[in-house]
């Protein structure tokens, strides 16, 4: 999804938030002149070069929004935002705009759901000075407190001009009522409240943890030279350090399973706001395309079939329109109309009936072609600007990590058919998952109520034809091929795509020390090169069939997975057969990745969260392979040669250690064929396991203190856990989900109450041999003492007395609904079923865990932290600020 288009503000809830268009493939492509790096502070640089125009976009990006905030921060994204240009240490109040002004130029903020962006448009003669102001705005602020206290007022006076204004207190409704569990129901600017108690702390203390190099990145677009950016980039961001950003998760939104309506009277309006909407994929979900593509055959233009029927043939309506809003996480088609109150039973009727139309009947092609030339449109407009290049650019980057998705986001839009389109709409604009809302006058209707409207919708609508799983026995394939190979093959046909997972065991157990990090190494060189195809010519054919393709290498495996458009399926399969059958491993490409790995091995101390599991697994598992760096050490990978890289893959790669597995829209019955076809030429060959040492009890407490330049004291604390098959592994998920995210003990004891913590949380993995359980924290250097402390009595309470039945479900609950929630897509659960056959679980082992957890008792959580948890068998590492010489 592109976020050109639309810079609206869903009635001042969302201060800016720019919805998705597409672009057919034959529109003037975006010359892909975009130079994308990362300064040594972890700060992100995107510059892309416009020499057409002489002028400049310059944008921070925080990401950052209001989704991110807790309760008692409702709104403090945008008041940070207001703040932004009210003074630093260098300029004073008024000081910024005017020097802004002064070079020709404008300066400006907004805030969304995912990020707060900050940005100036000058000159491109006045580069240099724009990125200082700019930089001195967002990075060192001042915060004065009177200064703090006028702009609440200012922010307040927002919250009260929303609440006087129809069009903002329908949007309000609606979001409200359409989500129960994700924060997208919360409003931007925050309530009054909220905003009335922050103080100057609080301000600070959110910079603090989200205004930090890891979670931001700056983008320039114009007439600039891209070396005297970065370096300008550098000295005035010198002073930023990495700071070991952890994201916590956000809620996710349930699967809707019953009609949601609301119905306000509002003594304000004059004409009645109806809103219907539908729960769908976020921008990351790959029937964005139809989506758009759907939502503006339905309302995106004057000439669109609900302004064609509802509002000009029935007059039903006086306005209306039809978009889907597809942010970082699912959003919503979203159906607005604003109309006299006696007619909203009529114009509700009508707009189902359209939709149902659409669903029922495919458009013509010449429809779908004005669509996307609509669409074309509105991306080659903003092009004209620097700031409508900067926008497409920065929401791609921030939403997606792609600053250059658009131009492949164009080619996947194309390929959007007739079919899609009546696809996506029965699938998703359907019963049950329908939210109406309806702002009316006060003084009209009085007989309608918001029952009314649930009988209207439910009478009007299609309804879903997603249920369930069905009949799994028609819409599963196993099978094991003579040569060993084992089969799971899925039918999903809810979207046409299918994910491919072809795994093995390997990864880290199945290193010693001379060659640590091979499996990382192989992994990623899988797809260089293959059966006298080019790296580039392997992608190339990838893109065409709207897929990825990619080598993974972790803890018990390794291997490829593959995703493709369901019409590309056997032609995937194919690839991936070469890809895994006859890799080449390219000496210069093998020289590239060498050197790649190599600095991600130097710099690993940049990555504080992750150098710290590393260094905490080293510890925990001294003769284990799952000790090992999955990078490898710098010998290892600097002796590695293709052959050694191609001996490992003939020797794991054999159909006996072999599990593919298929999920989504497809034929069972011909791509079982195909497989056998393809996979099953590969001769029978006996699987060698390895002998992995046995690790000893660790004994005794351990401590180690690692000194490395670093803002923060990063603690980690780790104990041996159990393996895969152990039936302790359901207790201990349950433990962690009890001590972890923001609803978790840590979380809400050592942050929340003792503002402990920068980040706490624990985690845990169990393997093929028994894994770790952890815990981790981010904090000050004054407080280190006091954050082991705390971390040790959480874990001394957890083996000292049961959990509450309270605490229980809502560790339970919260594990199932996010074990469910990850495995929507047809790409998880082709992996889920991949490896829990390749670990000999099962391929249905999901519902067998699902039901296992469910089962767990206090008594059990008590019983494994009181084994598990012992602190003479734990680990305890600190990494703490190295001393200035």
């Amino acid at each position: 999804m592109n976020r050109i288009s639309l810079a609206t503000c869903l009635a001042g809830w969302v201060c800016i938030f720019c919805l998705s268009v597409a672009n057919p493939l034959h529109v003037e492509a975006m010359e892909v002149d975009v130079n994308h790096f990362t300064l040594e502070n972890g700060l992100e640089v995107i510059i892309k070069q416009d020499k057409a125009r002489k002028a400049v976009a310059l944008q921070l990006w925080v990401k950052v929004g209001s989704a991110d905030e807790t309760p008692s921060q409702r709104g403090i994204s945008h008041l940070i935002e207001h703040m932004a240009f009210k003074g630093t240490e260098r300029r004073g109040v008024g000081q910024i705009a005017a020097e802004v002004e002064a070079l020709g130029g404008d300066i400006n903020a907004y805030t969304s759901w995912d990020e707060t962006v900050f940005h100036i448009t000058v000159p491109s003669s006045a580069t240099a000075q724009g990125l200082d102001i700019l930089t001195d705005a967002v990075l060192r602020p001042l915060i004065d407190p009177e200064e703090l206290e006028k702009e609440k007022q200012v922010v307040l006076e927002e919250i009260l001009e929303g609440e006087e204004r129809p069009e903002r207190k329908s949007s309000k409704l609606l979001f409200e009522t359409a989500y129960v569990e994700s924060p997208y129901q919360f409003p931007i600017i925050g309530y009054r409240e909220t905003v009335e108690k922050f103080t100057r702390e609080d301000i600070t203390a959110f910079r603090q943890k989200w205004y930090v190099p890891e979670n931001m990145f700056l983008l320039v677009v114009g007439d600039v030279d891209v070396q005297a950016v970065k370096a300008e980039a550098e000295r005035l961001t010198r002073d930023l350090k990495p700071a070991g950003f952890f994201r916590p998760p956000r809620g996710l939104e349930p699967v809707q399973r019953e009609i949601r309506s609301s119905l306000v009277r509002d003594k304000n309006a004059r004409e009645a706001r109806l809103h219907i909407a539908y729960h769908i994929p976020s921008i990351k979900g790959s029937d964005a395309n139809a989506l758009d593509l759907a939502g503006d055959i339905l309302g995106g233009r004057e000439n669109s079939r609900l302004s064609q029927e509802v509002k000009k043939a029935k007059r039903l309506v006086n306005s209306i329109s039809c978009f889907a809003l597809t942010p970082k996480d699912p959003g919503l088609m979203i159906i607005s109309a604003s109309l006299d109150t006696k007619n909203l039973e009529a114009a509700t009727k009508a707009i189902l009936e359209e939709v149902a139309l659409l669903a029922e009947k495919m458009p013509p092609k010449d429809e779908l072609e004005r669509a996307r030339i609509h669409i074309e449109s509105q991306h080659v407009y903003a092009r004209e600007t620097v700031q409508g290049t900067a926008r497409s650019i920065g929401n791609f980057a921030a939403d997606l990590g792609d600053p250059l998705y658009e131009e492949k986001y164009l080619r996947l839009n194309e390929q959007v058919s007739p079919e899609d389109i009546s696809r996506v709409v029965k699938t998703y604009m359907a019963v049950p998952n329908v939210t109406v809302s309806v702002l009316a006058p006060a003084d009209e209707a009085p007989e309608l109520k918001v029952e009314a409207l649930n009988e209207i919708v439910n009478s009007s609508s299609l309804k879903s034809s997603v249920s369930g799983d069905g009949d799994l026995s028609t819409r599963v394939k196993t099978e094991t091929l003579p040569n060993g190979l084992r089969v799971v093959l899925i039918e999903d046909n809810s979207n046409p795509v299918v994910s491919f997972r072809l795994a093995h065991l390997g990864g880290k157990r199945f290193e010693d020390r001379e060659n640590e990090g091979i499996m990382n190494f192989l992994s990623r060189m899988l797809p260089k090169g293959a059966a006298g195809m080019t790296e580039e010519q392997i992608a190339a054919k990838v893109d065409e069939m709207g897929g990825r393709l990619d080598g993974f290498s972790g803890y018990d495996s390794y291997g490829l997975y593959a995703n493709f458009f369901s019409r590309y399926a056997n032609e995937g399969l194919k690839l991936l057969h070469l890809v895994s059958s006859d890799p080449t491993f390219p000496q210069d490409k093998f020289e590239i990745e060498r050197r790649l790995i190599i600095n991600q091995i130097d710099t690993e101390p940049d990555r504080p969260v992750q150098y710290a599991v590393n260094q905490l697994l080293r510890l925990v598992f001294p003769r284990h392979p799952y000790g090992f760096d999955k990078n490898g050490t710098l010998a290892t990978v600097a002796g590695f040669t293709p052959e050694d890289l191609k001996r490992m893959h003939e020797r794991l790669a054999v159909p006996a250690n072999t599990v593919l597995t298929g999920v989504g829209r497809m034929d069972l019955g011909k791509t079982l064929e195909t497989i056998r076809d393809l996979f099953g030429r590969t001769p029978e060959k006996p699987f060698d396991e390895v002998s992995v040492p046995k690790e000893e009890p660790l004994g005794k407490r351990k401590v180690e203190v690692i000194r490395i330049p670093r803002a923060k004291v990063h603690i980690a604390i780790g104990y041996r856990g159990t393996s895969l098959a152990d039936p302790d592994r359901f207790p201990l998920d349950v433990l962690n989900h009890v001590l972890a995210g923001q609803g978790g003990r840590l979380f809400l004891e050592l942050r929340d109450k003792q503002s402990l913590a920068y980040v706490v949380t624990s985690f845990v993995r169990p393997g093929l041999d028994p894994g770790i359980f952890a815990l981790y924290m981010a904090c000050d250097e004054s407080k280190a003492d006091r954050a082991v402390e705390g971390l040790f009595q959480q874990i001394d309470l957890v083996r000292k007395e049961k959990i509450s039945d309270q605490e229980l479900q809502h560790a339970i609950s919260n594990l199932v609904g996010n074990h469910m929630i990850n495995l929507q897509s047809s790409w998880a659960r082709a992996e889920d079923k991949a490896l829990n056959t390749l670990y000999g679980l099962g391929y249905n082992f999901t519902e067998e865990y699902v039901q296992k957890i469910k089962q767990v008792t206090s008594e059990q959580v008590l019983d494994v932290a009181r084994r598990y948890l012992d602190p003479e068998q734990s680990v305890l590492l600190k990494i703490e600020p190295k001393e200035e010489e």
